[in-house]
C-alpha cells in the first residue's frame, strides 16, 4: 500500500503560472439536471462551505447541474513537485459578469492534496480552493491489468475512515487511444472553470485568501488513456456508522467523524461507473483571467 501525508515541515515556494505537470489521472463523469440539489458536505470543504462568497448561490451562482467530475491525479511531475489530487467539478453554475450577462462555466468546488507547496500556490494562482488530505493506493505495484484502490483522508491521524474510496478496474481487452479534453468542445462543453474569490483559512500563509474572481482553462491531454471500470462503495463502516446516528443533531460529531454517509459515495449514485484511466497525461494550466470586483 502507498500512502502520502501531508509535508511534516513548511518551505514552500511561490510558483506563479503557466503549469505544465506530468500525472497518471483516473476520471469519472456524471449527470445531474438542474433541478438537483449539491450534497455540501461532499462538494466542498467546511471552510468554503461556510463562506457565502464561495457557495451561497446568492454570491457565488446557481448550481445548473450538467456534466461533472471525480478526478485523482497522481503528479510525477509539476513546478512544486510530486503529489496525490482529488478534485471535484460537480457541473456548471451561472454567474452574471460584470457586462450583465448571464453565463455557465464549469466550477471545482473541492480539491484535495497532499502536500502544501500545492496547497498554497493552487490558491493563489486560479482561486482552486485545495486542502491537505492523505492519499492510499493499493497496491503500490499494480500490473495494467490489476485493479488499484485508492483512498482519501481527512490528514490528522487520527482520521481512520476515509471519506472518498474508488476501486479502479481495468478492462484488459480494450485498446488505449489518445485523448484531449479540449475535444470537449465539439459537443458544446466547455472545459473553461470560473472560480469565485477564497476565504482564508488556519494558518494564513498556507491556506491563502483571494480577493477577485478567476477564469482559466485547464487542459488535460493523453497519447495512451484507457475505459476502466469504477467500484464507488464506500467502507461499510461509513455508511453504517451514518445510519446508526441517523436522527441525531445537525452537525453530530459522529456524522463528521465518518465521513459523508452515503453507501456509493454520492446520494442516489449507483455502485458501478464506466471511467478512464489517463496514463503519463500532461496537465497545461495556463495564466487566469483575473475579474476584478
Amino acid at each position: 500500500m502507498s500512502t502520502s501525508a501531508p509535508s511534516p515541515e513548511r518551505s514552500l515556494p511561490i510558483a506563479p503560472p503557466p503549469w505544465t505537470c506530468k500525472a497518471t489521472v483516473y476520471v469519472f463523469s456524471f449527470y445531474h439536471s438542474s433541478s438537483s440539489t449539491l450534497p455540501l458536505d461532499i462538494v466542498y470543504d467546511p471552510l468554503e462551505l461556510h463562506t457565502a462568497s464561495f457557495s451561497s448561490e446568492k454570491e457565488a451562482g446557481k448550481f445548473t447541474g450538467g456534466l461533472g467530475f471525480a478526478q485523482i491525479f497522481r503528479y510525477s511531475e509539476s513546478p512544486v513537485g510530486t503529489y496525490d489530487e482529488l478534485a471535484i467539478l460537480p457541473g456548471f453554475f451561472s454567474s452574471v459578469g460584470l457586462d450583465g450577462k448571464k453565463s455557465k462555466h464549469s466550477r471545482i468546488t473541492g480539491i484535495w492534496v497532499s502536500q502544501e507547496a500545492t496547497l498554497m500556490n493552487g490558491r493563489r494562482n486560479w482561486n482552486i480552493p485545495k486542502h491537505l488530505a492523505r492519499f492510499s493506493f493499493t497496491p503500490t505495484d499494480a500490473s495494467e491489468s490489476s485493479p488499484v484502490k485508492v483512498e482519501v483522508y481527512r490528514p490528522e491521524p487520527s482520521s481512520t475512515q476515509p471519506f472518498f474510496s474508488a476501486t479502479i478496474h481495468p478492462i484488459s481487452y480494450l485498446p488505449a487511444f489518445p485523448m484531449s479534453s479540449s475535444w470537449l468542445s465539439y459537443l458544446g462543453i466547455s472545459t473553461c472553470i470560473l472560480q469565485p474569490p477564497l476565504p482564508e483559512g488556519d494558518p494564513a500563509d498556507l491556506v491563502v485568501g483571494t480577493k477577485d474572481w478567476k477564469r482559466s482553462d485547464p487542459i488535460l491531454k493523453s497519447k495512451r488513456a484507457k475505459i476502466v471500470w469504477i467500484d464507488m462503495k464506500q467502507p461499510d463502516e461509513d455508511w453504517k456508522n451514518w445510519e446508526a446516528a441517523a436522527g441525531q443533531e445537525e452537525g453530530d460529531t459522529l456524522l463528521t467523524k465518518h465521513g459523508n454517509g452515503h453507501e456509493n459515495w454520492w446520494p442516489g449514485m449507483r455502485r458501478w461507473h464506466l471511467g478512464m484511466i489517463c496514463e503519463n497525461a500532461t496537465l497545461e494550466l495556463g495564466e487566469p483571467e483575473v475579474l476584478l470586483e
